[in-house]
């Protein structure tokens, strides 16, 4: 899996601009909305977060295709490791994406822009599902050395509109998600503060907001242009002092520290994202940068990153 699929897979997605939220009456914003509704709306971002992450299936599917085949031209029967076909999709992901379409823009508040893209994704995502499972039975069975790739040839046809379709729809819920989430988790970070403090959570939650900004500036595809110096040394900057504030309080206060369960364990995966980040900021700020070592600390970075977040989550 390329760190491009790792950004995609992530298991905390920072989820919906306000913009979202549609006239001609706005709901309230996350800080200022009653509790009842802001608990609403946190599972229904977290319905859709779970979609989200479940459509990665779509592009490990596609990108085990595209290792073989020309996608612009499409199969033609004689491509050296046509065997490898493609990777099923499972049921479980696509039941929880029509999960979040069936239940989230039910669920309050309103963000109709968000509720209508996530019934597109699981659209697209429910039709690509059969029709990948017909092409995986195809190629493992060899099936394009009977009829001439013809069956090849009908379901790329078929394949290559779903998977755009899944991924447009894709790529816009996990942008809309972001803002929306952003006010969600700073909102949980107040909320933190004012009942235990600053301590143990809520210097990790602030860490993690700053680590999620650092995150957004990763590149889409490989050959997109690289990172602005000045835009990462920011973010960066914000990160370091997220992490040292965490740091310091671990250090300050240990015996808080030992009745965090698991703590140790995500310490160490806190260290690791924040190496990570200073090393792709060397890279950057090198004279002469080196594209490829730039792509692997990228690609190192997003996966630190996605090893936080799993680990974070084990905490809950």
């Amino acid at each position: 899996m390329n760190f491009f699929t790792l950004l995609r897979s992530s298991a905390l997605v920072f989820l919906a601009p306000l913009a979202l939220f549609a006239a001609p009456e706005k709901p309230a914003t996350p800080p200022a909305m009653p509790d009842a509704e802001f608990q609403s709306l946190l599972l229904k971002t977290n319905l859709y977060t779970v979609a989200l992450n479940a459509v990665s299936g779509a592009q490990q599917s596609y990108e085990r295709y595209a290792s073989w085949v020309n996608i612009k031209k499409g199969p033609t029967g004689k491509e050296n490791y046509i065997s490898y076909g493609l990777y099923e999709i499972s049921d479980s992901s696509v039941k929880d994406v029509t999960k979040a379409a069936e239940k989230g823009p039910k669920m309050a508040p309103p963000l109709p822009a968000l509720d209508a893209v996530v019934v597109r994704l699981a659209s697209s995502y429910g039709a690509l599902q059969p029709v990948v499972k017909k092409a995986h039975d195809y190629y493992e069975q060899e099936d394009y050395r009977d009829d001439g790739a013809k069956g090849a040839k009908e379901m790329h046809a078929t394949m290559l509109p779903l998977f755009e379709a899944t991924f447009a729809a894709e790529k816009e819920l996990r942008r809309a998600l972001g803002e929306v989430k952003a006010m969600v988790d700073q909102r949980q970070l107040e909320m933190i503060e004012k009942k235990a403090g600053k301590k143990y959570e809520w210097h990790l939650r602030s860490l993690l907001l700053a680590a999620k900004g650092l995150i957004n500036l990763l590149p889409e595809t490989a050959n997109a242009p690289l990172i602005e110096r000045e835009d990462y040394q920011k973010r960066y900057a914000e990160v370091e002092t997220a992490y040292n504030a965490f740091e310091n309080f671990c250090t300050e206060n240990p015996e808080e520290v030992k009745k965090v369960l698991l703590a140790s364990f995500v310490d160490t995966s806190v260290k690791d994202f924040f190496a990570a980040s200073k090393f792709l900021r060397r890279t950057l700020e090198a004279n002469k940068r080196d594209r490829r070592e730039y792509l692997e600390r990228v690609s190192d970075l997003a996966q630190k990153y996605n090893e936080l977040i799993q680990r974070t989550n084990t905490m809950h």
